[in-house]
């Protein structure tokens, strides 16, 4: 007994090495640093790994549970001590929004492997160890499975507690549901435990048989408990479906109606024509697509707030109504590149990301409508750069800002098949080999890529290029989940009208990092209770905190809307004029412009204190004289949020639209884009038409260009393109 005692003592002190060691380890990483979600998850695998197979060794040794109990006490609490310990040095952002994840996923993870061990030992004769890594493996296939099968790409996991889907929503906590299921985990599991320890059951086989019919009970079951998503509930929840030669779209029809929903499945038979022609290939079946009202509903049922998503496999893509214009065309090409494909889930070798959506990247070609060469060679002239043998190998793909690495991924493999040949690509995409699909190294085929970059024409200024890609990766902010759920819970403190608790938790965050999202978040609520004094303090000691990011600017043009309210015009248009001759983004440098024009004209201050129906008047009257280009894109989405019609939008101009510039080129081009969306077509074309005349000097001139050839389709097509309507069942 002593010797089994000493060897105890040994094995678990090691342990609790190892496992301290560890918590150091990850608070010297990326994510993990910050005490939150990934450092639970990461030490819930382990504590499912560690705490089954000591508890065999004890259970073998002959260990008192009370001896265990105490060394499991240890091994939950030493990464807690650890955290205490570090914190002492370097910021973990909040102790008690990690320790919510810890307790949830990590602590009842080695509790779940606890009773699981148990459960096998009671049960088995001999081969325990074998019997819990099977169990483990199988654990952890039933959410790749889910992933595999249903229409989503979340998952809830014994192992793991949870799952988002992808890095990109950074907003996660703590939630009802998390809690209910991880309660669940442990009712499910100690009770069998229970009942093998107390012999309520005498039939182990029968005990075991019951084990796995519940499981599966509850795998069948988990969509109704909203742990899962199925076909049949998404269905039931897009309750609605037209069908066309090439598409299957499931819908909300309480959300979007018939003629809306016309207009979205002609987008994608254009596109699927489209790609088809570039491509030269294309899907034998016809394409399912699910569209979400919004992102909040894409996110509880599918798994991901901010992105789009396709699933090749399934032959499936996943949108939402505010986003699908910008994303569709992308989405589809994932799907034609199953025809590429290699194994079970038809996606690049090795599920490269930087293949899989670098190759989506080209095809699209547009990167805020602008040629992906274009802003590349800028990107690099100005020193944003990526080395392409790092980007497109393991993860790289996702340490730097996604925008720079989509960016890269896509003008790289746009210049493979421009100089190779789409069949070249198509061998590299399958194969992840470039000897066999170039007959070159990709070191070499990357010199090229360089050399190619450099011999391209700078069209872009260092501003325009620091306003997309001067931010960060969620790999280098700080306390990314933290601050994302604290941001949510302003933000329905907001909605809420509950100031006072907003302005707190902004000012907790900003006391922290320099969030742009807390601050405008704050400037906005003293704007809201008039302190313009206040909105113009906070501005004036945070804007050079975001200096070379797009921030900066975005602060600078409301720190002149504050002046303008404070009625310090000349220093208001001060800051518009700094943000015109600097041209970050046309979208911007409009934005300052018709402040401007508004200021002329003496009723900027009314326009920025009025409701959006008063904003739509006021700029109606400025457009009475003479039309007034920077203004139309704030009528386009006003008219849009009051449902003007467009044929009342079109008449309100003092003349016809001509563009003389290349600014004038490009609000015509976004004019003709929502005029399109709105099923006026003639019109659409008309503007698509002139500005196509104006931007061939223009980075916007292959989008708009492909806008003119759109609405031609789409005149073509709209009368003649069959489908049906049905009711999801």
């Amino acid at each position: 007994m002593n010797t089994n005692f000493f060897h105890s003592k040994i094995i678990f002190g090691l342990s609790l090495t190892f496992i301290a060691i560890f918590s150091f380890i990850l608070f010297q990483l990326p994510l993990t640093s910050s005490f939150g979600y990934e450092f639970a998850v990461l030490f819930a695998i382990l504590f499912f790994l560690l705490g089954g197979l000591l508890n065999f060794w004890r259970l073998k040794q002959k260990i008192s549970f009370s001896v265990y109990l105490k060394f499991s006490l240890s091994v939950v609490l030493v990464p807690i001590l650890i955290t205490l310990l570090v914190s002492l040095t370097k910021d973990i952002c909040s102790f008690w929004f990690g320790i919510s994840f810890y307790l949830t996923l990590s602590v009842v993870s080695y509790i779940l492997s606890f009773f699981l061990s148990e459960i096998i030992f009671r049960s088995f004769l001999k081969y325990h160890k074998i019997f819990f890594i099977i169990a483990f493996v199988i654990l952890a296939l039933i959410p790749i499975a889910e992933i595999y099968f249903n229409p989503q790409i979340y998952f809830y996991s014994p192992i793991i507690g949870f799952f988002p889907g992808t890095i990109y929503d950074e907003d996660l906590s703590v939630n009802s549901t998390l809690l209910i299921y991880r309660g669940l985990n442990l009712v499910y599991f100690g009770t069998f435990f229970l009942f093998l320890r107390k012999n309520f059951i005498k039939n182990k086989l029968l005990t075991i048989l019951s084990f796995i019919i519940i499981a599966i009970l509850f795998i069948f079951f988990s969509s109704e408990f909203g742990f899962a998503t199925s076909h049949d509930k998404l269905k039931s929840i897009l309750n609605s479906r037209i069908e066309s030669e090439n598409f299957v779209l499931n819908y909300d029809e309480e959300i979007i109606d018939s003629s809306e929903i016309k207009i979205i499945i002609l987008n994608h038979e254009y596109y699927f024509e489209k790609l088809k022609r570039e491509l030269g290939f294309c899907p034998e079946e016809k394409i399912v697509s699910f569209l979400f009202n919004d992102r909040m509903q894409k996110k509880n049922f599918f798994g991901s707030e901010q992105a789009d998503v396709a699933k090749p496999w399934l032959n499936e893509i996943y949108l939402s109504r505010d986003s699908w214009e910008s994303t569709l065309n992308h989405e589809l090409v994932h799907i034609f590149s199953a025809e590429i494909g290699a194994g079970i889930f038809k996606l690049a070798d090795s599920f490269n990301p930087a293949l899989i959506e670098g190759f989506a990247e080209a095809i699209d070609n547009a990167y805020d409508d602008i040629d992906l060469h274009l802003l590349a060679s800028a990107a690099y002239h100005y020193g944003f750069i990526i080395f392409i043998p790092d980007l497109f190998s393991g993860l790289n793909f996702f340490k730097s800002f996604s925008g720079l690495s989509y960016l890269y991924a896509g003008s790289f493999s746009k210049y493979l098949i421009e100089k190779y040949d789409i069949e070249s690509f198509s061998l590299f995409y399958h194969s992840g080999n470039t000897n066999k699909a170039f007959g070159k190294s990709l070191d070499e085929l990357s010199d090229e890529y360089i050399e190619f970059l450099k011999s391209q024409k700078i069209l872009l200024s260092k501003n325009q290029i620091e306003y997309y890609f001067g931010r960060q990766s969620i790999f280098q902010r700080v306390c990314p989940r933290q601050i994302a759920s604290d941001l949510k819970e302003a933000e329905k403190l907001i909605l809420n009208k509950k100031y006072s608790e907003a302005e707190n938790l902004f000012t907790k965050i900003l006391n922290k990092t320099s969030s742009y999202s807390a601050l405008i978040g704050l400037v906005n609520i003293y704007i809201e209770q008039k302190k313009f004094d206040e909105a113009k303090v906070l501005i004036s000691k945070h804007i050079n905190e975001f200096e070379k990011t797009p921030y900066y600017y975005l602060m600078t043009l409301l720190e002149g809307d504050v002046q303008t309210l404070l009625s310090n015009d000349s220093i208001a248009e001060s800051n518009y004029k700094f943000i015109s001759e600097s041209y970050p983004h046309i979208q911007l440098k409009l934005l300052a412009d018709l402040r401007i024009e508004l200021q002329k004209n003496e009723v900027l201050k009314k326009y920025l204190i009025s409701s959006d129906s008063i904003k739509f008047q006021i700029l109606l009257e400025l457009n009475k004289e003479k039309n007034v280009i920077s203004s139309i894109l704030p009528i386009i989405s006003l008219a849009e949020k009051i449902n003007i019609p467009t044929n009342v939008l079109l008449e309100s101009f003092h003349s016809p639209l001509i563009p003389e510039s290349i600014e004038d080129a490009y609000v015509l081009f976004r004019f003709s884009k929502y005029l399109l969306k709105k099923g006026d077509l003639v019109n659409a074309r008309k503007l698509a038409s002139l500005a196509n005349r104006k931007s061939l000097d223009s980075i916007y001139y292959i989008a708009i260009k492909e806008q003119f050839e759109k609405c031609n389709w789409f005149i073509k097509n709209f009368e003649n393109l069959q489908f049906q309507l049905y009711k999801n069942e």
